[in-house]
């Protein structure tokens, strides 16, 4: 099973009529929840969910997509909430709403990863935003010593919510550092690394632990580093809708695409091929492409026709 731990977020997005807005589910960890779901993976969703309207809409979310969800569901804490503005090109941007809500009061005891769980996703703004980040961060330590299961981070930085940047800095590389694959976009580079090329983080990044670290590019594709190969991938030409889950899209595709070569576990990913990281980094972009030619965040399913 995968498992994805983090936030679930209700995205308000601009509604066609009266200026107003449609809730939607969202938050990355969710919606790479709810991707792999998609595509046939076994996944479950370790959260906490506010019992609230919206806490009851991200729960069906969930559930109607075929994720198991786990952790402490009805806090009386509210949801979280973003706000959602598209720029002309389709590009999303947040303004979040995440005082005393419930994602991020997490206690040690309440973060009990499924028995089965093989690969551990998590990432967003539930590694940074007090007091679950500290157990979270915690928690990637301790399994990254036990060594059982594929630890995988996204970093998806929020600059609007992101603080001091040298914490944000610290926690990022302490979490890499548990990791055994890290994904992240050229945009959280430019955010942590103003003026640094993707290549010198990259190589950086994978440094320090992780045996994978990809970075996506946007239309540009994405470059991956594993044991010393270097490859850059070339995304395919579309008519984007928006980008609204495309950065979890592609983790899901990542993540899938790893687990059906035989390389999902912390021995084995070291051994992927030229070949396999080849065809894994494409799966990713193609999940992730497709995701852009729709509204919001609406992953393929494994049996859409191509």
């Amino acid at each position: 099973m995968l498992t994805v731990l983090g936030e679930s977020v209700v995205d308000l997005l601009p509604s066609d009529t009266n200026a107003g807005f449609r809730a939607h589910p969202g938050g990355s960890p969710l919606n790479v929840a709810v991707a792999l779901a998609r595509l046939g993976e076994p996944t479950a969703l370790l959260a906490r969910l506010s019992g609230s309207a919206f806490g009851r809409l991200l729960h069906a979310h969930a559930q109607r997509n075929g994720v198991t969800v786990t952790g402490p569901v009805d806090q009386p804490e509210p949801a979280s909430l973003a706000v959602v503005s598209l720029d002309s090109n389709g590009v999303a941007g947040y303004d979040f709403y995440l005082n005393g809500t419930a994602d991020w009061q997490w206690s040690s005891a309440e973060l009990a990863v499924p028995v089965g769980t093989t690969i551990l996703h998590t990432g967003s703004l539930a590694c940074y935003l007090s007091p679950g980040a500290e157990r979270i961060s915690d928690l990637l330590r301790r399994m990254r010593r036990d060594g059982e299961v594929l630890l995988s981070f996204d970093p998806n930085i929020r600059p609007a919510v992101r603080g001091d940047l040298t914490a944000t800095r610290k926690r990022t590389l302490e979490l890499i550092s548990a990791a055994h694959v890290v994904k992240a976009s050229s945009e959280d580079l430019q955010v942590l690394y103003p003026g640094q090329s993707v290549t010198a983080v990259a190589r950086h990044w994978a440094a320090l632990g992780p045996s994978l670290v990809v970075i996506t590019l946007g239309g540009d594709g994405a470059f991956a580093v594993h044991a010393g190969q270097e490859v850059h991938r070339t995304a395919p030409p579309i008519e984007i809708v928006d980008t609204i889950g495309a950065g979890d899209a592609f983790t899901a595709g990542l993540l899938s695409a790893l687990r059906s070569t035989g390389r999902g576990t912390p021995a084995t990913i070291r051994d992927l091929d030229g070949d396999q990281l080849i065809a894994v980094i494409d799966q990713a972009i193609r999940i992730a492409s497709i995701t852009c030619t729709r509204a919001g965040a609406d992953s393929p399913r494994h049996d859409d026709p191509v």
